[in-house]
């Protein structure tokens, strides 16, 4: 039994097996949707394959080479996380919201992997995010890209406004300074 929890922070009190209240803060409550082909997206932590999720974003990816098992261990538990999963229950797909639930989200890390790609799956898995209801009243959302613009901006991502207000600091990780230097050479 759901009940609203009328507490300042927006929670849903939960009633467990012996009656006793819990408050559940957002992106706590496991949602889940079933696709028309099979694939179902689920934001349960639980079902996570994190060795797939560290392998595609360390080894695959353009953003992520290198990072650790333990850092993608990190950045699941400190995000609100959205599994693809096909009908044998794999996980085929993957993106994480960093945010408050109030003011700003940062999606990061989103991917489905090769075999699965062309199927409309990146699509819907955006479909899903944006529409997550703990995720409806941020006022800004943001997300880097090399090359999927045209995907984000289906999903009313665009050019900021004033990109000369934004500021960011990064802490290069030891291996990405290589990775740098190689691209501008034009070879790794």
């Amino acid at each position: 039994m759901l009940e609203p929890y009328d507490g300042k922070l927006s929670c849903t009190v939960l009633r467990g097996e012996r009656g006793r209240k819990t408050h559940a803060l957002p992106g706590s409550i496991e949602r889940r949707t079933s696709l028309n082909d099979g694939y179902t997206i689920s934001t349960d932590k639980e079902r996570l394959d994190v060795s797939v999720i560290h392998d595609f974003i360390s080894n695959r990816s353009y953003w992520g080479k290198g990072r650790t098992a333990e850092a993608v261990r990190k950045t699941i538990k400190n995000s609100l996380c959205f599994g693809v999963y096909a009908k044998d229950k794999s996980l085929v797909g993957f993106a994480r919201v960093v945010t408050d639930y109030t003011i700003f989200a940062h999606l990061m890390d989103v991917f489905v992997l090769e075999e699965h790609r062309n199927r409309g799956l990146g699509k819907r898995l955006m479909e899903y995010v944006t529409g997550h209801p703990d995720l409806q009243e941020l006022r800004f959302w943001r997300l880097d890209t090399n090359d999927a613009h045209g995907l984000y901006k289906k999903y009313g991502f665009r050019e900021p406004v004033f990109p000369e207000k934004i500021m960011e600091r990064r802490k290069e990780p030891a291996n990405q300074s290589v990775h740098r230097i190689a691209d501008k050479s034009g070879s790794r």
